[in-house]
């Protein structure tokens, strides 16, 4: 006698399940997504923080250095000040670029009832003169920080080659702002005044800047060189970039402004690590800001004359963080040697 036939009762119900989940899944990407567009739901701003530029004002900083982990991983400001009897802050904050510089220099230094007699934006390879829209470090809430709210919206501009995942990871961060937590700054070195703009004390920043560079401490350096950035000649990328307009607020300002091109780590043999469309960016660029009087400095002379050589570098662009206070040594040195005038080497004014 046959066995009676049982229907598959298993399989249906585990076929079942699994169209539930996928129809629950959809369901619930609809609503996180779809139903806070449809509702008109934006993200509030982050007001400006005036604590910021009250906090650079009543430094009466006499030097103030911009720049980002480059600028902060070379010199620092407290001992500078010692060096060159010259109250000297930075305003580094790491992985940030010219979008951000300007925006410091419009409404933090120029904001001050004193204006600094001097200021030093450190850079490196060409990101002096990077697109207008690019400003560095993907993050809303610091821009807008230190956006008055006629100009907030600049640094919004989505890049023009970014691609879809870039622009949906845009429309979610201003649906979602924890998804652009500006967490992942705690633990970027910041010095001075910088460490104010995310919330930390000198202290916290000095930890913070010995737990990133603290690999460093445990390799020596290695044969690959990182290679020097390229993206354009100067004059394809002057026009469209920060750089005049932060030379305009340094003329509103009366304050002389220097512009430091920060060297890669040095090939093993001790040669600059320069390909020859980064050196003529840089003779462009000493030739354009020479025009309108205005300071230049690349670093990469001084590789030349053994002033830094590989050995300090940890990878292709940061030194080690015992080397600190010895660049800003070097480069009080070179301050007071030069009294105001730029005659070195690697630039002049």
């Amino acid at each position: 006698m046959p066995l009676p036939v049982t229907p598959d009762t298993d399989n249906t119900t585990t076929r079942s399940t699994s169209r539930r989940s996928v129809l629950l899944l959809v369901l619930m990407i609809l609503i996180i997504v779809v139903v806070p567009m449809s509702l008109g739901r934006s993200r509030i701003p982050v007001p400006f923080d005036q604590s910021v530029a009250d906090s650079f004002a009543s430094s009466n900083a006499d030097v103030v250095f911009i720049g980002n982990s480059l600028l902060d991983n070379r010199i620092n400001p407290d001992y500078l000040s010692e060096l060159i009897a010259r109250d000297a802050t930075s305003l580094a904050i790491e992985g940030t670029a010219p979008g951000i510089w300007f925006l410091q220099l419009s409404n933090v230094v120029a904001a001050a009832e004193n204006a600094p007699k001097q200021i030093f934006v450190f850079f490196h390879d060409d990101l002096l003169t990077r697109p207008i829209y690019f400003t560095g470090v993907e993050d809303q809430r610091l821009r807008e920080s230190l956006s008055h709210s006629n100009i907030s919206g600049y640094g919004l501009l989505p890049e023009p080659k970014a691609s879809f995942v870039d622009r949906a990871s845009d429309v979610f961060e201003s649906l979602y702002p924890i998804a652009s937590s500006g967490s992942y700054r705690d633990s970027g070195p910041i010095s001075s005044i910088g460490a104010g703009i995310v919330g930390m004390n000198n202290d916290e920043a000095t930890e913070s800047a010995i737990n990133i560079f603290g690999f460093g401490f445990k390799r020596d350096q290695t044969t690959t060189v990182q290679q020097p950035k390229y993206h354009g000649s100067f004059q394809s990328m002057i026009g469209n970039s920060f750089l005049p307009y932060m030379l305009e607020i340094a003329t509103t300002l009366d304050t002389e402004i220097i512009f430091v091109r920060v060297a890669a780590r040095p090939n093993d043999d001790g040669s600059p690590n320069e390909p020859e469309t980064l050196a003529n960016y840089s003779t462009d660029i000493d030739t354009y800001l020479t025009s309108k009087n205005v300071g230049y400095v690349d670093m990469t002379g001084h590789i030349d004359e053994g002033a830094i050589d590989a050995a300090m570098y940890n990878d292709g662009y940061h030194l080690k963080s015992r080397f600190r206070d010895h660049y800003t040594e070097f480069f009080a040195e070179w301050m007071l040697s030069n009294t105001g005038t730029l005659s070195d080497s690697g630039g002049q004014q």
